[in-house]
């Protein structure tokens, strides 16, 4: 017998056709627990960044910096080992053990770990520094997952978007702030700025420890098996939210890269094209982050999804009509912010669609999957701007660009329902549930 779909495909709006509840950031905190976990979130990643800086300014980077290629490199050295070694192991850990007690547990380990490497920098072990920054970075990312997981244990699921936005916030200006620190620290009392790094690290831990609510992992959750946790990689949200997040961020790197090596090469900048782009990226990042809970609240995620593609493609063809600094560097803050309301809408897709008991696996593989995306891009834009020229890349970028627009305006984004054909006439309608726990309305 032959099968039909009884979901038909949903016309494109531009702007929702009701009007959402609009979730203040500040509203927010006025949950205990929520304001205890940034408060936490925000001593960490201030911790995080100074202790960053100060291995950085001991091991990866000289003072007076390099050229942008092993800058490019470096970066991406640096971002994909923890990636690799902890991506998986971090979703599997947050849903193993209780998650409140991985965040303590974690940020005591961190605290120990910087004072390690006091004492390597001490004996002017360079070795075991490499091995505690690297232990350091890993610790790192399964106390993220940990933490992006627990977020919807903190609010109700229409108030995700605003959430992780808040949070987002929060972390940038920590980790300005922190590096900021970092830097003067290390200038006045050099190595010694891992003892700041290690209190502040059992302070967060103290501060997570003060959280009542449960976060999700461990015992108390329901079973989840591999295969089941991995097939949910493959529903119809959460597939489509992995790769519009991996191809737009595949094509940011593609994109920065040869932007960098573009403005290294016009002599008037007075600065390297690495930091110049950084810099734009950095500030289309922060903006993308404010503006992310108003664009979900008067926007589809499919249209927030193509417009995110298709301003992205015009703002890299305008660039590569008209070559100059300011153009080329709101190209990327442009891209920057495009993928910062994407991604932020989509965190908040897969936290509200993951089974119960692996949302960590789940987040984790979303998370690794567009920032691994994220370094190939990079690579792949320094490998072809050397093999052509950075033009010629963009020009790529572009097009690819304005195809992904039409792609994920054709991807279907709702579960297709398969019934039997001869059935059809059957088929009675769903019972109406009468009694909801909150509105989800603004999660798609």
């Amino acid at each position: 017998m032959s099968t039909i779909s009884t979901a038909p495909r949903k016309p494109i709006r531009l702007f929702r056709r009701r009007a959402q509840l609009h979730i203040s950031r500040r509203t927010l905190f006025q949950y205990p627990d929520f304001r205890l976990a940034v408060t936490g979130q925000v001593t960490s990643q201030f911790a995080d960044a100074l202790n960053s800086l100060v291995f950085a300014q001991v091991l990866l980077f000289a003072p007076e910096g390099g050229p942008t290629p092993r800058l490019l490199i470096q970066t991406v050295v640096a971002a994909a080992l923890p990636l690799i070694l902890a991506g998986p192991l971090a979703g599997y850990v947050a849903d193993k053990f209780e998650r409140r007690q991985i965040l303590v547990t974690g940020q005591g380990v961190r605290s120990l770990l910087m004072l390690a490497a006091f004492f390597a920098a001490y004996m002017q072990s360079t070795a075991m520094l490499y091995v505690l920054f690297g232990v350091s970075m890993c610790v790192t990312r399964v106390l993220y997952t940990a933490r992006a997981a627990s977020v919807r244990h903190l609010v109700r699921q229409h108030e995700l978007v605003a959430a992780d936005s808040a949070i987002l916030m929060a972390s940038m200006f920590a980790g300005s702030i922190g590096a900021a620190s970092g830097a003067l620290l290390y200038r006045y009392i050099g190595f010694a700025a891992f003892f700041a790094g290690a209190i502040l690290h059992f302070v967060a831990a103290y501060v997570f420890d003060s959280i009542r609510a449960w976060l999700g992992g461990g015992s108390e959750v329901e079973k989840v098996t591999w295969p089941v946790a991995l097939r949910q990689l493959g529903l119809a949200k959460t597939r489509f939210a992995i790769a519009s997040t991996s191809a737009h961020r595949f094509l940011l790197g593609l994109s920065f890269s040869a932007v960098a090596l573009l403005l290294d090469q016009q002599t008037s900048i007075g600065t390297s094209g690495y930091a110049a782009t950084l810099g734009a990226s950095g500030v289309g990042a922060f903006l993308g982050t404010v503006t992310s809970e108003r664009t979900n609240e008067k926007i589809p995620r499919r249209t927030v999804t193509i417009a995110a593609f298709a301003l992205s493609g015009c703002a890299v063809i305008l660039a590569v009509s008209i070559t100059n600094l300011y153009l080329c560097c709101g190209a990327v803050l442009v891209m920057a912010f495009c993928f910062q309301n994407l991604r932020v809408c989509s965190d908040a897709t897969v936290q509200a669609n993951a089974m119960k008991g692996s949302c960590g696996r789940v987040f984790a593989a979303y998370d690794m999957a567009y920032n691994l995306s994220f370094l190939l891009g990079l690579v792949a834009g320094l490998a072809a701007s050397s093999a052509a020229t950075s033009h010629t890349v963009l020009a790529m970028s572009a097009s690819s660009f304005i195809c992904g627009a039409v792609i994920f305006a054709c991807m279907r984004r709702t579960e297709e329902v398969q019934v039997q054909e001869t059935d059809v006439l059957e088929v009675q309608p769903a019972p109406v549930q009468t009694k909801t726990i909150f509105s989800a309305r603004n999660v798609a």
